[in-house]
């Protein structure tokens, strides 16, 4: 067979099994077709076995379709690929608190918080997982960082405002609630009215 020959089948099976797979499943992905997310996704790692990005975004698929063990399985696999993916920890603590696993969750958190202490949502999981725990302090200063990082950060306001209720703080419960209704958290607005008149 020539040499050019050989050179175009090369080319040609590398963007048939290159990114085109990915972002094809990608777009299954934000179509809400997960389980065709799920197939593509998995036959481009079988070709790209150490696709982080692939990897993970299969994962969520899982998640999606409420798989969680396998969503786990591809979670854990990102972290063990790349030991700094904060989203795989993130990920992780997730179904860690969806399965009301709060310790496993508050140390997946404290992982991503590890290598990026910037990152309100790992901060917001930090402190559902210790207000899950009875760590109300610890619970009260994730909450705030989070804030800190992300001053529109509506959940956290609502969450800080009920342990701030439970501390007796009421005025400043009812201003985080009043913040967490502004920024259109459902159900802000019946909190602050039951506990703000």
């Amino acid at each position: 067979m020539p040499a050019r020959l050989l050179s175009i089948l090369f080319i040609l099976f590398l963007i048939g099994c290159g990114p085109g797979e990915s972002r094809k499943a990608d777009q299954l992905f934000n179509q809400g077709k997960f389980k065709e997310a799920i197939a593509a996704y998995s036959h481009y790692i079988s070709e790209n076995p150490r696709s982080v990005g692939a990897i993970y975004n299969r994962g969520r698929a899982y998640e999606e379709l409420g798989n969680y063990d396998q969503a786990e399985q591809d979670f854990t696999k990102v972290s063990e690929l790349d030991e700094k993916n904060v989203n795989a920890y993130l990920s992780l603590a997730k179904l860690y608190y969806r399965q009301e696993l709060y310790t496993k969750a508050l140390i997946y958190t404290e992982s991503a918080l590890e290598i990026n202490e910037n990152s309100a949502d790992g901060y917001f999981l930090n402190a559902r997982a210790q207000h899950q725990l009875g760590y109300i302090d610890g619970a009260m200063e994730s909450y705030t960082l989070a804030i800190k990082i992300n001053k529109d950060y509506g959940e956290a306001y609502l969450y800080r405002g009920a342990l701030k209720i439970h501390k007796n703080q009421t005025r400043s419960a009812c201003e985080d609630f009043k913040k967490a209704e502004n920024l259109e958290v459902a159900d802000a607005s019946a909190i602050l009215k039951k506990y703000c008149k």
